[in-house]
């Protein structure tokens, strides 16, 4: 997988910025795998994973958009790899399965698969704890065997909630943004959450493993219809 570019820009240095810097904060799936996104009502998260889908769109690879509500993302709707409501299931099957036969049979050459899913735990809310299960177990295996076979999990949600995320431990990066709950913060920022403070609408933090806590800044897109255009044509539209 080294051949591939597996970083992604998530934002800009908060502490840079009030320098007057523009410094880009990067996370690399390739040697820091996943990406967890907490994010209450109002804070930008569906901004972020327009801003992160949008630079997917540009990389080699596969992306399946797991869009629960179906609303914000509507507009991707008929696309190939957009799954809304219970299709979710449908796109985590595929990412299983992906890296199920990748295992048995492992190549250098295969492209990544970026799974995004928006509101895992509404998603899992539809189903008895048995069934719940089944999924978490899926999603485990992706957390904890994806990166060594190209498999990669971009999970957001309102508020993250250790009920619903089997391997939560397997998340390299964790990301809040906004007023993060009590919960969130206690899950996401276990060594820091004595200093994470409420943030504005696109600004928060970010825990990579092996780095210092960061507080960063989601920057403007320059042309947002430009890039949902590209979004949606990588999704198959």
């Amino acid at each position: 997988m080294t051949r591939f570019d597996l970083t992604l820009n998530v934002g800009v240095d908060q502490t840079a910025l009030s320098q007057g810097l523009k410094l880009p904060v990067k996370i690399d799936f390739g040697s820091v795998p996943h990406l967890l996104i907490a994010a209450p009502s109002g804070s930008g998260k569906t901004y972020l994973l327009t801003y992160l889908l949008a630079q997917l769109a540009k990389k080699p690879g596969r992306v399946l958009l797991a869009d629960f509500k179906g609303i914000d993302f509507i507009e991707l709707d008929g696309c190939t790899d957009y799954y809304r409501h219970t299709a979710v299931g449908n796109a985590l099957n595929i990412a299983f399965d992906t890296l199920q036969e990748r295992m048995h049979n492992p190549s250098p050459d295969s492209p990544p698969l970026f799974f995004v899913v928006d509101e895992w735990a509404g998603f899992l809310s539809l189903y008895p704890k048995k069934e719940q299960e089944e999924l978490k177990q899926k999603m485990s295996a992706l957390l904890m065997l994806g990166r060594g076979v190209g498999v990669f999990v971009i999970m957001a949600l309102q508020r993250a909630d250790a009920n619903y995320i089997t391997g939560r431990d397997n998340f390299g990066n964790a990301l809040g943004l906004g007023r993060l709950s009590a919960e969130s913060v206690r899950m996401m920022f276990p060594d820091d959450s004595d200093i994470i403070q409420p943030k504005s609408r696109g600004h928060g933090y970010l825990r990579t493993d092996g780095k210092a806590l960061r507080e960063i800044v989601v920057p403007q897109l320059r042309d947002i219809a430009r890039a949902k255009r590209t979004i949606l044509e990588k999704l198959g539209g």
